[in-house]
């Protein structure tokens, strides 16, 4: 009789610690990598950042929920023999995520494929355009208000995995593609919608359960 109390109350300690774990969890972002803007010709290598905080959600299955707010810097470079144009479009960003977990739930390594809409307002940035006759470089500099447009929308796709670093605590890393919808120029001759490429790193702490 004894050893089936001390079974059931193992049991039920165990289905406690179970429904208690945190499926919300909120923390740090941050990414680099390459932006550039398409229909560009002679496109060069422009670097892409972002920092920000990202909220997940976990379901009882495989599913998740997730949401970022950050600092993203977009744009593209172009350059020839005798002239660089480099634009730089800063915007305050919020992707949502619809997000697949590989393994079950309480894994301390879980794959993730990532698919969602992303939304940027336009906070800042510039365009540059330098030409170079002989020994004198001449830059033109031009406020991204003034040419860009202030709303950004396109689709954003990851692959990576979460790592359970210690209890409640969550290492996420992802390789992030960011497809633009929209033309972000304002009076544009040829249509240009932004594209980056790049790796986020960011840790997550559970921080209470909801349904």
């Amino acid at each position: 009789m004894k050893k089936i109390f001390r079974t059931t109350l193992a049991a039920l300690a165990i289905s406690c610690t179970t429904f208690a774990q945190d499926n919300l969890s909120l923390g740090g972002t941050a990414g680099f990598g390459h932006t550039w803007l398409s229909n560009s010709t002679n496109a060069r290598y422009q670097p892409a950042g972002n920092l920000g905080l990202s909220l997940i959600y976990s379901t009882e299955s495989n599913w998740g929920f997730g949401a970022d707010l950050k600092w993203s810097i977009e744009g593209g470079k172009t350059s020839t023999t005798n002239f660089d144009n480099v634009t730089r479009l800063d915007y305050l960003r919020i992707p949502l995520k619809a997000m697949y977990f590989f393994g079950q739930r309480g894994n301390a390594f879980r794959p993730k494929l990532t698919l969602g809409p992303s939304v940027g307002f336009l906070i800042g940035g510039n365009n540059k355009a330098t030409t170079y006759t002989g020994n004198t470089k001449t830059t033109i500099e031009t406020k991204a208000a003034d040419f860009a447009k202030s709303i950004d929308i396109g689709l954003a796709a990851s692959a990576g995995f979460n790592y359970r670093l210690v209890d409640r605590t969550w290492l996420n890393v992802d390789l992030n593609y960011y497809h633009g919808l929209l033309d972000v120029m304002e009076n544009p001759s040829i249509e240009q919608r932004n594209r980056n490429i790049g790796i986020n790193v960011g840790v997550t702490f559970g921080i209470g359960k909801v349904l």
